[in-house]
């Protein structure tokens, strides 16, 4: 617990905590209204929203848009149109034992909320997940990274608009603010952020027996066995790798590339970075900015650590501190010791690792924890079901990255290491909702006439038809 108090913040805990029933109780009508409101709001401030973007990591519009905006827009869009159904009372069938009895699932809110959002992605996981709380009919204290500061202004101005503060309320801090509102009964915690945070999100949890969501990270692989054309791999992973100049937790983290695509690889990808970047990537518009030199340093640290391990480079290992750039890098013949083969990068360097046959590839993946996603590129059906089988992650994608976050049906999360607990979608609003059981009993047909006190042999005789057809 921190030893700091902040009497704001129990201001505002206090207020939610008095108004949760009332929230509790709006309608879906009502709860539809105010996700229209916010993102009537979003589309208002969308310059804004860009412009903080590009302050905070010099993000290029497209790019602030496509990863932040329009995720958001997409979210509250899917709510709207399917809350009614998603949030409605599901019958459910019994078997014998119940003939006659109605059951149902009856979706309650969880009720006071906290969402922990990192400075990544400081538009969009912010108010994604509000998204879900809001729409299962939750009070939320939304506390985002100090990092990202214009962003957070911005968030701050939007909410305010569309929430009174015993609703929801952004909370401006750093790690004792953070602290302190772990300190706090809350219902629910929703964490995006590293797994070395996240056990202490869930330790603050289980003081409280609060329910816990936590969206980890971890090192992503990425398999490449040289079925598909070699130029089409290149593209779509270092898209995936430089979208946020490699802060992106789903970013692929290493390659596991066939042995003898090596050379090709290598070339093809200096090709490819020339042709899209130019000769020096740091003019380029499109290549966003590493967050601080915290994060800069760790990186170049990382680099450094394999390249005097032996590791070569036939790419990269370029830094402007200044401007807090790191040229994209490009590692090969790493040594079995090097951290960075251990510690999630979280930048723009692509580790390579070759193997020689599928079992090298699974044993890889599973020496290590278990890894947020995991990206195929391949063919060969035998060999992507056999890793989707022999290995575990929290999603797979097949011959693109990062696209499974946005499909409307599935769920997003980890498994372990790498998180717990879904979000996104229906799975959100599961995720941030109790599933109450309903049981309401025949009284003709219940159970119990034939169970009840006193036991007989008849009893008996009941409990084994029981046990030999039910």
């Amino acid at each position: 617990m921190s030893e700091k108090e902040f009497p704001y913040i129990d201001h505002i805990y206090h207020l939610q905590r008095e108004n949760r029933l009332a929230i509790q109780r709006t309608t879906i009508k009502e709860r539809i209204q105010l996700l229209k409101k916010l993102e009537n709001e979003i589309l208002l401030a969308r310059d804004a929203i860009v412009d903080a973007l590009h302050k905070d990591f010099r993000k290029s519009k497209i790019e602030a848009e496509s990863t932040e905006l329009f995720p958001v827009l997409s979210e509250i869009r899917l709510f709207i149109k399917n809350l009614k159904d998603w949030s409605a009372s599901k019958s459910v069938s019994n078997n014998l034992v119940f003939f006659g009895s109605k059951a149902k699932i009856v979706y309650e809110p969880k009720g006071n909320c906290l969402i922990i959002s990192p400075w990544n992605y400081p538009f969009q996981l912010a108010v994604v997940h509000l998204v879900a709380c809001i729409a299962a009919g939750n009070t939320a204290i939304v506390k985002p990274s100090e990092f990202a500061p214009a962003t957070n202004q911005v968030l701050n101005s939007i909410f305010g608009k569309v929430f009174e503060s015993n609703h929801v309320q952004l909370i401006y801090g750093e790690v004792e603010e953070t602290t302190y509102l772990l300190s706090k009964k809350f219902d629910h915690i929703h964490f995006t952020g590293s797994p070395k945070v996240g056990k202490i999100v869930m330790a603050a949890g289980a003081k409280h027996l609060a329910s816990v969501t936590l969206e980890l990270g971890g090192k992503s692989p990425l398999i490449i066995d040289g079925t598909l054309d070699i130029k089409t791999v290149v593209s779509k992973a270092i898209w995936g790798k430089l979208i946020n100049n490699g802060q992106t937790c789903i970013a692929p983290d290493y390659l596991l590339i066939k042995e003898e695509l090596k050379e090709e690889f290598i070339s093809t990808f200096i090709q490819h970075m020339e042709k899209t970047f130019g000769k020096n990537p740091m003019e380029s518009p499109d290549l966003a900015r590493i967050i601080n030199l915290r994060n800069f340093d760790r990186i170049q640290s990382l680099v450094e650590n394999a390249i005097d391990g032996g590791a070569n480079c036939p790419y990269g290992n370029e830094y402007v501190r200044s401007e807090l750039y790191i040229k994209p890098t490009l590692l090969t013949d790493i040594p079995d010791d090097a951290e960075i083969l251990f510690e999630e990068i979280f930048g723009p360097v692509f580790p390579m690792i070759t193997y020689q046959n599928i079992q090298e590839i699974t044993k890889f993946i599973n020496d290590r924890e278990k890894p947020l996603a995991l990206y195929i590129y391949s063919k060969n059906q035998e060999l992507i079901d056999f890793i989707v089988h022999n290995t575990s992650s929290g999603a797979v994608l097949v011959n693109e990255t990062l696209l499974h976050i946005m499909h409307p049906n599935l769920p997003f999360g980890g498994v372990n290491n790498s998180g717990i607990g879904r979000s996104t979608g229906r799975f959100g609003f599961e995720d941030f909702s109790h599933s109450k059981p309903v049981l309401q009993v025949n009284q003709w047909f219940s159970p119990t006439k034939f169970i009840n006190y006193p036991y007989t042999g008849f009893t008996q005789k009941i409990v084994n038809l029981m046990m030999k057809y039910l």
